[in-house]
């Protein structure tokens, strides 16, 4: 997202809270197909991406990351 604030300083960290507050497997996830995605092709992006879903999917951290938003609250992630 780009966008235009007062405090540029401020926002970044909100922004860097709001990460760290997310399933840490699942955002090392996203960084590995970031990271692939200007390297690769379609095909290979996508293979990638399947996989790295199906790690995720119904995995301790993710499961406690729907609970924790499920019941409002912050969630407890197991250590990566």
């Amino acid at each position: 997202m780009t966008r235009v604030t007062a405090d540029p300083y401020a926002a970044a960290m909100e922004t860097a809270r709001e990460i760290a507050g997310k399933n840490p497997h699942a955002v090392r996830a996203a960084k590995r197909l970031l990271n692939l995605a200007v390297t690769t092709d379609v095909e290979t992006g996508l293979t990638a991406e399947s996989v790295e879903q199906f790690a995720l999917i119904g995995s301790p951290n993710q499961i406690e990351a729907v609970k924790a938003q499920m019941e409002k609250r912050a969630p407890n992630f197991a250590e990566p």
